[in-house]
This record gives structure tokens, sequence and C-alpha cells, in this order.
């Protein structure tokens, strides 16, 4: 038998369409991932049945309560290969300008469903995934580090494991510690030595009679919009907490004509923490979380590329 390493270990994305949710498309968009963790998974269990033979006390028969497909994949965040994800994550985009192209995503009430293609290592092998909806995304940063983006993604099914499909990759401008700007918030700035952000769709699945797969999984509560900065510490944020102050939150990472740009809108502070353990500078733990005031839904993300549509590869 032969053994696998996960050397050249590649995701493909397709974008399904609108209604055709669950059907699988060919895969446009293709990035080498961190960590991939996708599966499907069966639930069975055995009968609740008492019959049994005369000679056993074991029961004799079971059955498939579920299948679920899902899952995390970990890519490097890009400037300009990754405008597919973001879309999928949000739900809308518009794009303006003319190279460089300016796109900008928001939420939006629905959300668009994928089909990912995961190549498993050197096996050959690969496994396509299809109505696959993303349930959660973090983008996270620290000093020293390059930024990745952590998708949660919610299927329904996945084929028989098979040849691999051939990739096709675009340019991919990793998006580093050192492109950061300073965030911006209430009219002050702040150098950060770590940023992560996450949105939390929410989405739940559903199972009716008739079928052991989810149905299209839909929103089970609202979206979350969470960031968590470290700075050194600050009696400014510690104020705007206990005074709830409101505003956005702007940070930027910029490389040449290359930019992403994460506005957490109507933040407020939920949390501000500067211990003290030593005789060295002191930081602040500092948790921000982002509110719809009607227009604005609480996170934006524009990326600056020189691409005229917002999700090329």
């Amino acid at each position: 038998m032969a053994t696998y390493s996960g050397i050249n270990t590649v995701i493909g994305f397709g974008a399904e369409g609108s209604s055709t949710w669950g059907t699988a498309v060919s895969r446009t968009n293709w990035l080498g991932c961190v960590s991939t963790a996708l599966n499907r998974s069966v639930t069975r269990s055995p009968t609740a049945s008492l019959k049994a033979s005369t000679s056993s006390a074991m029961r004799r028969t079971h059955f498939t309560g579920s299948e679920e497909a899902g899952g995390s994949v970990t890519v490097l965040a890009s400037f300009d290969s990754m405008g597919l994800l973001v879309k999928h994550a949000l739900g809308a985009v518009a794009t303006t300008g003319s190279d460089p192209y300016t796109h900008t995503y928001t939420l939006a009430s629905t959300l668009p469903s994928l089909t990912v293609e995961e190549i498993r290592g050197n096996s050959g092998q690969s496994e396509v995934y299809e109505g696959m909806v993303i349930n959660s995304a973090t983008f996270e940063c620290s000093a020293g580090s390059e930024m990745t983006l952590a998708l949660d993604f919610i299927g329904e099914t996945a084929s028989t494991r098979g040849s691999a499909g051939t990739p096709s990759y675009g340019t991919g401008t990793t998006v580093l510690h050192h492109h950061a700007g300073t965030m911006s918030i209430a009219g002050n700035a702040y150098s950060l030595s770590s940023f992560s952000l996450t949105l939390n769709n929410n989405i739940s699945r559903r199972q009716f009679l008739g079928s052991k797969l989810t149905a299209e999984p839909l929103r089970s509560d609202f979206s979350t919009v969470e960031a968590s900065v470290v700075v050194d510490a600050s009696d400014v944020l510690y104020t705007d907490l206990h005074a709830d102050t409101q505003a956005d939150a702007t940070i930027t990472f910029t490389s040449g004509a290359l930019s992403i740009e994460f506005v957490i809108q109507n933040a407020y502070i939920s949390s501000a923490s500067d211990p003290i353990s030593g005789a060295g500078v002191i930081t602040q733990s500092v948790v921000l979380q982002g509110e719809s005031d009607g227009t604005d839904e609480g996170l934006k993300i524009s990326i600056t590329n020189g691409h005229s549509t917002a999700v090329n590869n």
C-alpha cells in the first residue's frame, strides 16, 4: 500500500449558480492550502428494535441516520486570488475603477454556494464537495507572519474519491504583516501586533424526511463580526469601552498598487484587557464587534488589484 504525504495539497473552487445549490460545477480558482480538514461523514445507529436471535445478546441491524459534508480549509490570504472566497463569505460585491479596480464586498442576507475540490497531497486523488456554504471566515495576521484565511464550510455531499483535476493558478500576491497600516477608530490610530477578524454567518444544516443529506443550509441566527487586536495599552480604548463609543474601525494592508481594507462598521468595544505581569511594555487585548445601522451591515472588505472582475483566480 502506497504512503502519501501532504505535499501538493491544493483546493479548487467553483461558483454554483444561484438556483442550483448542490449541483457540482467546474473548479475555476485554485489555491495551495495551509491545512484542510474537509470530510464526508456518516452517522449510523443500531436499530431500536429489541428483536434478536435466542442465542445472541447483540443487535443484528443498523441504519444510516445522516450523511454530512463540510469542514475547514485554511489558505494564505492574497491581494489578487481570494476574491471568490471573500464574495462567498460575505455574499455581495460591487466593482469600481479601471486598473486598478476596487472590489467592495459587503454582507448580504443570502449566501451563494461553492463546489470545492480537495486534491489530497501527492496521492493523485481528490474529493469533490458540492453545495458548500461558508459558515465562518477568519482573517488572521500577527507580527512576523503571513495573513491566513480560515474557512468553515457546511456542504451537501461529496463524490467518491477519484483522479485529481488539473489546477490552474493565478498570481496570488500574499498579504504579509509588514503590509499593514495602523488601525483607526474614533479619530485615533493604533499600531497592531496582531489582528484577527471573524465573520460568523451562523448557518445550520436542515434535514427532511426522504433524504439522508442536508437541505440547503440557512441562517439560524444573525451574522456576527468580531475583530480581536493587540496594541500597546491605551487609556483611550479603555475609556471608549466604558463610554460605549461606536465608530468604524479600519485597517488597510498595502503592497504597491494592491491593497485590502477591512472596515468593521459601527464598531463598539466589548472588552479591553491590559493586565500587568512584568516590567515591560503593557499591552492591551481589544475585542471589537461590528453592528448594522440599517445601511452599513457591520463589515466591508475592499480589495484593490488589477482584475476587472471581483472573483478572478
